[in-house]
């Protein structure tokens, strides 16, 4: 961890107040990158994929496991779902790529219907593609846990609200809401950390300078390390990593007043 870990952030930490000579220039080097045109757009597009991506995650897990949690396959049904995180990433960007690129199967199939074919990977249409595969590959993930989730709800709570009368919706709301909470919330921290890491797909899909759209803080980070810009990608680090702990503290904090006030 001291080697690993920790020595590098405090270098990290170095870098950023400090010039190419190591000089302390304190805040200077976080004023140059807060004000880069291509920093701002990559928060921009980073911020707004968390935004899109996570609560899809969510949501069609949690539907997806509960529509399978009393099927006697949801075991089958799961393991088919966690089989994207289990396949190499290179693989599966292999078949993205083949499917999405210009002469690749689906423009083909358009082509052939008499259609304008869609550049998918060089437009705007690269922020759905991008959001396909972050979803096709980690939504397995979350519905093991909603599944195991389910799986802690004590099946007597259900047949009491059958005896006492309560409609379905009444029953979701009091029962099957209440005691998933703590399995949501871990689904959503790890929705967030694993959104953060859909820079080496997009990297295989459309290299270190892809469509306006799907340029990432990853991908602002990856060009300074590739010009060894140490103070700028030292600061986008910090940045980034501050931002991940309040976030992260975030949905503690929203965890506890929200299990308080159901409970």
């Amino acid at each position: 961890m001291a080697v690993f870990f920790f020595l590098p952030a405090v270098m990290s930490l170095f870098y950023s107040l400090t010039d190419a000579k190591g000089n302390f220039v304190w805040f200077s080097n976080f004023i140059d990158v807060l004000t880069n045109a291509a920093f701002r757009l990559a928060a921009k597009n980073s911020m707004l994929f968390i935004a899109t991506s996570v609560p899809l995650n969510l949501l069609i897990s949690f539907f997806l496991a509960l529509i399978i949690r009393d099927h006697k396959h949801k075991n089958a049904f799961a393991v088919t779902f966690m089989l994207p995180l289990i396949i190499p990433s290179g693989a599966v960007v292999f078949f993205w790529n083949a499917l999405f690129a210009d002469n690749g199967a689906l423009n083909s199939v358009i082509f052939r219907a008499g259609m304008n074919t869609v550049p998918w990977l060089t437009t705007d249409w690269s922020f759905g593609v991008v959001l396909l595969v972050f979803m096709l590959k980690n939504i397995g993930f979350n519905i093991v846990l909603f599944l195991a989730g389910f799986s802690l709800i004590p099946r007597e709570y259900y047949e009491l609200a059958k005896i006492d009368g309560a409609s379905r919706m009444s029953t979701f709301r009091n029962v099957t809401f209440i005691y998933i909470l703590p399995t949501t919330f871990v689904a959503l921290m790890m929705s967030i950390i694993n959104s953060f890491r859909i820079f080496r797909e997009i990297f295989l899909l459309a290299g270190p300078y892809p469509h306006q759209s799907v340029y990432m803080l990853q991908h602002f980070m990856n060009n300074q390390f590739l010009f060894a810009n140490m103070q700028s990608l030292s600061v986008t680090a910090t940045i980034l990593s501050a931002g991940v702990v309040i976030l992260i503290i975030g949905v503690f904090i929203s965890q506890k007043k929200i299990s308080d006030t159901f409970t």
